[in-house]
């Protein structure tokens, strides 16, 4: 390493937030509660509270506070028990010994076998996160513009 002239180095990290709404801005995705990157689950995370979000929005009947508060404690305890299997998860990616090293390494070629892997890693990535059915709950219409027109 000390003469590569192409080294990247980057700390793997988490931030948690208290609320993820303020006024009348909601953040979704990495921007509001990202587990981490040795998580994995960015983008299906980002669709759910996408999904959430756009529900309570349709349920608030124009109450965008509402529907805010009403999105982070759908997915409050959902997204907090994501960070922190992620956490213990670092250890894993970034064993800190040797032992760790080859621990790390004997798991990895036994996950490499399908059925043990389901076995090993089912309940680590298993979501029980029921959603809402907001189907039932958005006004049926036709999408319009600000202006009154209707979406193409």
């Amino acid at each position: 390493m000390d003469e590569a002239d192409d080294l990247y180095f980057d700390r793997a990290s988490q931030i948690r937030m208290p609320h993820w709404s303020k006024g009348r801005v909601a953040l979704i995705g990495d921007a509001a509660a990202c587990p981490s990157l040795l998580a994995g689950e960015g983008t299906s995370l980002s669709m759910t509270e996408a999904r959430v979000l756009a529900g309570e929005l349709a349920r608030s009947g124009g109450d965008v506070a509402a529907a805010f508060d009403c999105y982070e404690s759908q997915l409050k305890t959902f997204l907090v028990k994501k960070q922190d299997a992620a956490l213990r998860f670092s250890s894993y990616f970034a064993p800190k010994s040797w032992i760790g090293l080859v621990a790390r390494d004997l798991m990895s070629n036994i996950a490499s076998v399908p059925i043990l892997a389901k076995w090993m890693l089912a309940s680590a990535f298993r979501d029980d996160l029921e959603l809402p059915d907001y189907d039932n709950h958005v006004p049926n219409r036709q999408a319009t513009t600000p202006k009154g027109k209707q979406w193409a």
